[in-house]
């Protein structure tokens, strides 16, 4: 036996030692081999798990253990064997809704007749949209789903995407280590259907790295691709850059940063914005710190102060400096504190210089008007006394 023969044949005793090894451990741990594990599912109607059993002992009883990532829920249901070793397990996706896109983690635990335990590894899917038989493009860590169109189409929609990832790279690096999947349906109700509110065009999820936009098909689908796909990929490009802290960002800063990386924004924004500030109804930006309001108007309005304010902060300090504050709110800060750390300064005061610059509001005359009638009032109380002192007085001499 020459040299090299010899080394693949100590190579190979090696390894089949080790696999011996591997199976005399799994077999002590619990003596069970779990075969064809899987889970088919309808979408929004039933997913359904098996699995075969394989094992020389008496089982007690059994369970699957399905963890939803979406709700962050656990359920444990138990399952019955089969005389052939099969078992499934139907969970109800219409009585238990399941977040689109979401993963689902699962594994099962046996009991034996001798009390003795043993639990499987885990198994996990995502949950995506299988109801339609979706088309793919892709590039650059960038993939297009979609229903209705062309080639072309595809392709203006990844175009709109990559526009976006400039954009957002212009503020802080991008991250596309892992890619990043952006689903477009074709009508609004698609989206109503998988849970968002009926005014909603487009929502994130950005721990999966996944993106839903609608595109109506027409004259302006490619300026939705330009507003609406850029913004949702600024969702979960900041989760990377970020961190889990993400969702500790107030809602306006979230939001504010999306929109501004909005190509071609509408100009609604700007009208919104003028019209508001012209009335006295604008939105005070704490009041956006933790959520947006759900009615329509008042909604754009809020997304339209949240752009503009957060444009007025980068333009003015820097991307630095907003980043800087990003954090502090990641690491669980207060709205007001946030702004006091990475600005120096009051959220009032900074507020106010936005509404100055930004809206040309004059802030000391507003508040002066604001406060006109209870200065009117001030007066009748303290010179109508004095007006009758000072003629009882004339009376008198």
């Amino acid at each position: 036996m020459n040299v090299k023969v010899a080394r693949w044949f100590f190579l190979f005793i090696l390894v089949a030692v080790y696999a011996l090894g591997s199976a005399k451990q799994v077999q002590g741990q619990g003596g069970i081999a779990l075969e064809n594990v899987g889970a088919v599912y309808q979408f929004g109607e039933q997913v359904i798990f098996s699995a075969t059993v394989r094992t020389s002992s008496s089982i007690q009883s059994a369970s699957i253990v399905i963890f939803d990532e979406g709700f962050g829920v656990t359920r444990v249901q138990p399952v019955a064997i089969n005389a052939d070793g099969t078992t499934q397990f139907i969970f109800d996706a219409r009585q238990n809704a399941l977040r689109p896109f979401t993963f689902l983690r699962w594994h099962y635990e046996f009991t034996y007749d001798g009390g003795s335990f043993f639990q499987s590894e885990t198994f996990s899917l995502r949950y995506d949209d299988n109801r339609f038989a979706w088309q793919r493009l892709e590039s650059n860590g960038l993939r297009v789903f979609w229903l209705q169109g062309d080639s072309a189409f595809a392709q203006n929609a990844l175009n709109a995407a990559l526009a976006g990832v400039r954009a957002i790279n212009e503020i802080f690096p991008v991250d596309l280590n892992q890619p990043i999947d952006i689903f477009i349906y074709p009508s609004q109700n698609d989206l109503v259907f998988l849970g968002t509110d009926s005014w909603t065009a487009g929502h994130a999820n950005p721990a999966l790295g996944v993106v839903l936009v609608t595109i109506e098909t027409g004259l302006d689908q490619s300026l939705q691709m330009e507003q609406r796909i850029p913004h949702e990929l600024m969702h979960v490009l900041t989760y990377r850059h970020i961190g889990a802290g993400y969702q500790n960002m107030p809602a306006w800063l979230r939001e504010g940063l999306a929109t501004s990386v909005e190509i071609n924004p509408t100009i609604e924004y700007d009208r919104a914005l003028l019209d508001a500030s012209a009335r006295g109804t604008l939105i005070p930006l704490l009041d956006l710190c933790a959520s947006f309001p759900p009615q329509p108007d008042s909604a754009f309005l809020a997304y339209a102060e949240s752009r503009s304010f957060t444009v007025y902060l980068r333009n003015t300090y820097g991307s630095s400096k907003l980043l800087e504050l990003a954090r502090a709110y990641a690491d669980g800060v207060t709205c007001d504190r946030g702004v006091e750390l990475a600005y120096g300064t009051s959220f009032a005061q900074l507020e106010s210089n936005w509404r100055q610059s930004a809206l040309g509001q004059n802030v000391w005359g507003a508040a002066l008007q604001n406060l006109l009638p209870y200065l009117i009032l001030c007066g009748i109380v303290l010179f109508v006394p004095l007006i009758i002192g000072f003629n009882a007085m004339r009376k008198k001499k």
